[in-house]
């Protein structure tokens, strides 16, 4: 068996003495983990850095197989990547995610789009972290679990969007969600209008924050080995210090 495809290279775990494990995520085929012999060479390795874009070839004898891959470099991102401390956090979380609830082999493109746009070009703090919460929200969406903050539930209005309810992940107006604000959570402006190019606020933002951890918990099934607790305490971590 044997398939060709441009990735983005996730996460890079040494196997034996000179091969290494590698996890992608492949336009048109999603993610996929195979080996590399000799990644640690004068050849591979400043090819094989999270955060590059690589030409990979993959060879298995059967389909179901881990699998070697040959990979070439097409764009290095990795020292752009690491020399932004910010940048770089909130790729790691990115990578932690993708690793941990995608299926492997199965088509997430829309994501895999979405994830080239939240780690490339130059941005704000705010503007980053504001990505990376419209990056959670397409990974629930890509999962199955996307919100509906285009209406509200209740009226059907798509003004005055404030609120999203924790049962159905749908937006509320505020005039449907007197008297029940509390059990409710608050919807980001930069969420409820799209339209909007002011900046978001720091309030904004962790509201945001709140929002995608509150269903990201709820919805994604808990996976093994992944501590969900320590996971947010570093995820919100990012947030804080980077509003100080």
């Amino acid at each position: 068996m044997r398939w060709q495809g441009e990735g983005l290279l996730l996460d890079v775990r040494r196997y034996g003495e000179t091969s290494a494990l590698i996890n992608v995520f492949v336009v048109s085929l999603g993610r996929r983990v195979g080996l590399v012999r000799g990644a640690f060479n004068k050849k591979n390795k400043s090819v094989i850095q999270p955060g590059n874009q690589l030409f990979l070839t993959w060879n298995s004898r059967i389909e179901e197989g881990l699998g070697t891959f040959n990979v070439e470099l097409i764009k290095s991102r990795y020292h752009t990547i690491s020399k932004d401390r910010i940048g770089l956090e909130l790729f790691n979380l990115i990578c932690v995610l993708c690793s941990t609830f995608l299926p492997e082999r199965v088509d997430f493109d829309d994501l895999y789009h979405e994830t080239i746009m939240c780690i490339e070009g130059e941005h704000s703090i705010k503007e980053k972290l504001r990505r990376y919460v419209e990056w959670e929200l397409q990974l629930l969406t890509s999962l199955g679990f996307g919100l509906d903050l285009a209406r509200c539930v209740v009226s059907g209005s798509k003004r005055d969007l404030k609120f999203v309810s924790p049962k159905s992940g749908c937006a509320v107006s505020s005039e449907s969600s007197v008297g029940w604000e509390k059990k409710l959570l608050v919807l980001p402006e930069f969420l409820g209008n799209r339209k909007s190019v002011n900046i978001s606020s720091i309030a904004d933002l962790e509201n945001g924050f709140k929002l995608t951890e509150y269903f990201i918990k709820k919805n994604l099934n808990p996976v093994k080995g992944f501590q969900t607790d320590h996971f947010f305490r570093l995820r919100n971590r990012v947030l804080s210090l980077n509003m100080l």
